[in-house]
């Protein structure tokens, strides 16, 4: 495919430094005149012999400075000519035409963090997704990713010892550096077990404890694979991801930030090819071209992009079987990812064939390879974090720093139409959901698959507007909830019954059983809104609504929590430690009835959407990316809501198997930060809102579903086959129509032709 055509070029030349490497800086000894004032007559000759010493001592220091320098990664200047693109027009995946990509397809996704190693939103992301992915249950999901030794103690399984060769210090030296991949099984929801009970038994002469308490497995749905690339056998490579807490695993040790990334690529393509293949795996019984253990590798991240390169590499030596992994790259930050590279020293020492170092060239700047580049051209689809920014950057709306270096890349994509912006959903899966986590289930509070299956029959309510993903649309059709006539099929029940645990666990009173709950939940950080909890505080106990502060200490003064604590004992309360949090927090989150989300800077808004997914309604300042998925309340109607109930039986009013007509879709309460009579009347309707459902179970249960269904309409499956789930199958689709299948040669043919004769002759035989 030929390249873009550039509009203009200017002559203009701008100069950059690459972000990852120091400014040179070169030592300046000797730059000034030593002036001296002596008589010298009164001086011996061992005078001139320690000016002389101190000479030489100087001299050689400036020396080793200018090794020390000459020694330091390549830092030529960025020379890259200012450039006008074409503007292509974005066109976005057919979501109204559902995937059929083929159920058990392999998904590998490479990364450098994801599940207990997560610091960024990249490993945010990736856990989220790998998670709704394995619990859609259309494809099968895996993790390869750097074996952290803070993960020791996840580790279920060692699943094989491997050999890199990485050039030595002098001319064609070749290292055999071994490593090991370690297995561990990492479950999202994982179930609640009994307490341990172990016995002594003699194994092999050895007094052994047992563990001998039965053990729940996780539900296949909620558990992938996670195969950790270990470090090597050699220095300094036996430092590879030696990192003591989860905050220290981008922290460079004696082992060099580029060698531990080529160092982690090139095992981690080591690997994938010994999983596409699987040789030592495979029955003898088995077709000569089975099924591909690897479908799908997708990266994530620049530093993971060189990847694509050595699978490129394995994939023309044969080396990945019959039917190579196609490969997808994501881009998370664009900004960032693009300046991302590897001094091209770095990169030569870790090459398999010195003669493709002409073929990397073209990727190389002031002696930096930079790896996104290569990863979009070498991959078989691209995505994009964002789909309204996906398209602002084909559609020339959006400028950004060192675009040159993948604009061509980029809109070649585009062209073959292999580039997509898929926008983030909110990830309910990996964290506490309702209706699965195993905290709630096991105490039976967890909530009933009749209201999720409820939800998930109604119409989608999600924006099907490229450029507002995460917006929600108010339908001009009202909703019709058929309720069941059974009462463990209402999700109210089950928020009645967290409370009472809460009563019970001295948390709550018996009054928070009739009155609202209204929850904060986050940190406690300066700049995050918290000035407002003494107003909220005060309104809330006009209204008698019990406020529940929780999160993690921060720079906020706790002394002010405590004392509205202590001004409302009755009201208030305050949890703060981690050790709370894990004794009364799901719970809380179960039985509340309203989230506040005072927050008027939030970039994110999670909170807000997290607390829905419980059925909890928002009393927010509307602000963050995901401002666009509140719908404010009708003003003025509060307590007059335009829902109607038919009863089954008229003479017997009971919500059980009601047919409840709703024409609201409103989930929140928006007020003005700055405004203090906007909250109070946010405050006062949400109050009457409540007390007016309260009184009639129908009406409750239509507000609470109308919550958890704007929730579940912003995750990453959304139903109906609908979501960033779907869109990233139907990519995986588009890239394995571009993998390249080779011809079986004739004795191949005729060997499966056998093989499939004989199998067919025993089961007739059968």
């Amino acid at each position: 495919m030929s390249a873009p055509t550039v509009l203009s070029q200017t002559e203009e030349i701008i100069t950059v430094r690459s972000p990852l490497s120091p400014s040179p800086r070169r030592p300046s000894f000797l730059s000034s005149s030593i002036k001296t004032s002596f008589h010298f007559k009164k001086w011996r000759w061992w005078n001139f012999l320690s000016i002389f010493t101190l000479f030489i001592i100087l001299f050689e220091f400036g020396i080793l400075l200018t090794s020390y320098n000459l020694l330091q990664p390549e830092t030529s200047p960025i020379r890259i000519v200012k450039r006008q693109y074409p503007i292509k027009t974005y066109t976005h995946l057919d979501t109204n035409i559902k995937s059929q990509i083929e159920k058990g397809t392999q998904v590998y996704h490479v990364t450098k963090e994801f599940g207990p190693a997560v610091t960024s939103q990249l490993g945010r992301t990736v856990t989220a997704l790998a998670a709704a992915q394995q619990a859609s249950n259309l494809t099968d999901v895996a993790i390869v990713m750097p074996f952290y030794t803070f993960l020791r103690r996840f580790i279920t399984d060692k699943e094989i010892d491997m050999v890199l060769d990485i050039r030595g210090k002098r001319p064609g030296q070749i290292m055999n550096v071994e490593f090991r991949v370690w297995k561990m099984m990492h479950a999202f929801n994982p179930p609640v077990q009994a307490p341990s009970v172990y016995e002594w038994q003699m194994i092999n002469n050895v007094n052994t404890s047992v563990l001998i308490t039965p053990q729940i497995p996780p539900a296949p749905t909620d558990v992938v694979p996670v195969y950790m690339i270990g470090h090597a056998n050699r220095r300094p490579f036996n430092q590879a991801f030696k990192c003591r807490t989860v905050n220290d695993i981008h922290t460079e040790n004696d082992l060099p930030m580029e060698w531990r990334d080529q160092y982690f690529a090139k095992a981690a393509a080591a690997f994938l090819a010994h999983k596409a293949t699987a040789s030592d795996e495979e029955s003898i019984f088995a077709p000569i071209r089975i099924v591909p253990r690897v479908d799908i590798v997708h990266i994530h991240g620049a530093s993971n992009a060189y990847v694509a390169k050595f699978l490129q590499d394995k994939k023309e030596a044969d080396d990945l079987g019959p039917r190579p992994p196609a490969i997808v790259y994501t881009m998370h930050d664009h900004q960032d990812e693009i300046k991302y590279s590897n001094t091209f020293r770095n990169v030569r020492k870790f090459l398999d064939n010195l003669a493709e170092r002409e073929s990397l060239r073209k990727y190389v700047y002031g002696g930096k390879m930079f790896m996104s580049k290569l990863a979009i051209d070498r991959s078989e689809a691209v995505t994009f974090t964002s789909r309204p920014m996906a398209a602002d950057i084909i559609e020339g709306r959006r400028d950004f720093h060192m675009k040159e270096l993948v604009m061509d890349s980029l809109l070649k994509k585009v062209e073959g139409a292999r580039f997509y912006g898929i926008s983030n959903g909110i990830d309910y899966y990996s964290s506490e959901h309702p209706f699965i986590t195993d905290k709630l289930v096991s105490r039976k509070m967890g909530y009933p698959k009749y209201a999720l299956d409820l939800i998930g029959d109604k119409e989608p309510i999600h924006s099907t507007d490229p450029l507002h993903a995460l917006a929600l649309d108010i339908p001009e059709t009202p909703t019709y909830w058929t309720l069941s006539e059974h009462i463990n099929d209402f999700v109210y029940v089950y928020k009645d019954r967290a409370k009472r645990y809460l009563i019970k666990r001295n948390f709550f009173t018996e009054k928070d059983m009739k009155r609202p709950v209204v929850l904060f939940r986050g940190n406690f950080e300066n700049d995050k809104g918290l000035e407002i909890f003494e107003q909220a505080a005060e309104l809330f106990v006009k209204n008698d609504m019990r406020f529940i502060m929780m999160g993690n200490k921060r720079d906020y003064p706790i002394e002010r929590l405590e004392a509205l604590v202590k001004k409302y004992p009755q009201h208030v309360s305050l949890v703060s430690t981690g050790k709370e949090e894990r004794r009364v927090g799901i719970f809380a989150r179960a039985a509340t009835d309203f989230v506040f989300a005072p927050n008027p800077y939030d970039s994110l808004g999670l909170e807000t959407v997290e607390g829905m997914i419980f059925g909890s309604a928002v009393i927010t300042t509307g602000a963050g990316s995901l401002h666009e998925s509140i719908i404010d309340r009708p003003l003025y109607q509060a307590g007059m809501r335009q829902v109607n109930v038919a009863y089954l039986d008229p003479t017997v009013v009971s919500e059980k198997g009601a047919v409840v007509t709703s024409y609201e879709y409103f989930n929140g309460y928006v007020y003005d930060h700055d405004t203090p009579s906007s909250l109070e009347v946010a405050i006062i309707d949400a109050a009457k809102d409540f007390n007016r459902v309260r009184k009639n179970k129908a009406l409750r249960e239509e507000f609470i579903l109308r919550m958890i269904r704007s929730a579940l309409n912003l995750g990453w499956d959304r139903g109906h086959f609908q979501g960033p789930v779907h869109e990233y199958n139907q990519v995986y689709e588009l890239a394995l129509e571009d993998r390249f299948i080779p011809e079986m040669k004739r004795h191949e043919v005729e060997q499966e032709h056998d093989l499939v004769s004989r199998l067919q002759d025993d089961i007739d035989w059968e």
